[in-house]
């Protein structure tokens, strides 16, 4: 029996049905990753303020930034062994939202790296060199507004923006230990908030 051709119309409706099934099964599989980072982040930011705020003001509190190395690792940890079990169907849409974060993690990395290079051979003291807190929360604020976008969904794209610009200048206004209270703040706007709405969703 000969397979019937598809219009140029039927193609398009098509791939617009693939396209936006693909949306919601990567907005279903994101819920558990978006909920594991947000809580990471916000426990991190919390500890390291808390201990930061009660130590002697003639001691650094450099020493307890570490522990985003370790809750780096403890991320990566899950990421790897989360994607391995990675049940939904490779698409455009979990290759650009993949690839977003990607972007989102090495600016990261190499903006650390150059601060810390600035600092150690460019004679460049720590009040020169880019703000940290503040650039990665505008970045994150971009991540999370093209992954709204992507899988359709307004609400995170808005939420996740207004609250990263807002976080960000509180961040460059307020430096020092209280930073991290506006990282933890934007994590709960951008990773823990739209987790439980795509939780929720999933649910219905």
């Amino acid at each position: 029996m000969k397979e019937k051709e598809l219009t140029t119309m039927e193609s398009l409706k098509l791939i617009e049905k693939t396209i936006e099934q693909s949306r919601k099964d990567v907005a279903k599989a994101s819920a558990q990753p978006f909920l594991v980072w947000g809580t990471l982040i916000i426990f991190t930011s919390l500890i390291i303020w808390i201990l930061g705020s009660n130590i002697p003001a003639n001691e650094h509190t450099n020493k307890w930034h570490l522990l985003w190395i370790l809750m780096a690792f403890i991320g990566g940890v899950y990421q790897y062994r989360f994607n391995c079990s990675w049940a939904v169907p490779e698409s455009i849409v979990s290759k650009v939202i993949g690839y977003t974060w990607c972007i989102f993690g090495i600016s990261v990395f190499v903006l650390w790296a150059i601060n810390i290079c600035a600092i150690n051979w460019g004679g460049i003291s720590v009040k020169e060199i880019i703000p940290m807190t503040p650039t990665i929360i505008l970045l994150m604020g971009i991540s999370v507004a093209i992954t709204g976008k992507i899988i359709n969904q307004l609400f995170i794209s808005i939420i996740g923006a207004m609250a990263c610009a807002i976080c960000a200048y509180f961040s460059l206004v307020y430096q020092g230990i209280n930073e991290l209270l506006c990282t933890a703040v934007t994590a709960v706007f951008t990773l823990l908030i739209p987790g439980l709405y795509f939780k929720f969703n999933n649910e219905k």
